[in-house]
């Protein structure tokens, strides 16, 4: 995984790019609020320093980088983790073992995550 650096200049990026993908819309006002303070304290520090401001923004910035895809995504992998093991109780993959390959299969993991719901 990339390293994430809080400075203004990715603050405002991750905030613009929230615009556009509406997930700053379904953010609570609070965590707008909090996340428009950390903007101007990385805008006249340079960057976040303090530990508990910087983990409470970590926790906005993934809401944020959410996309309903990856929600679908972790939704199906989810679900097929769930059917793998009652499949294997069951002892279906003993006279069907090409299941398995499904359940492993990317898109139709995106296909059993459709099928859940996701918050949003």
């Amino acid at each position: 995984m990339r390293e994430m650096k809080l400075d203004y200049r990715s603050l405002v990026t991750l905030q613009r790019r929230s615009f556009r993908n509406g997930s700053w819309r379904r953010l609570p006002l609070v965590d707008r609020a909090l996340f428009r303070c950390a903007l101007w304290v990385a805008r006249v520090r340079g960057r976040i320093l303090n530990l508990k401001l910087l983990v409470r923004v970590l926790g906005i910035v993934l809401r944020l980088l959410d996309t309903p895809r990856m929600c679908i995504w972790r939704a199906g992998r989810a679900r097929a983790e769930e059917l793998t093991q009652r499949f294997e109780d069951r002892g279906l993959f003993q006279w069907a073992p090409r299941v398995r390959g499904w359940l492993a299969d990317r898109s139709y993991v995106f296909c059993l995550g459709l099928e859940v719901s996701c918050n949003g």
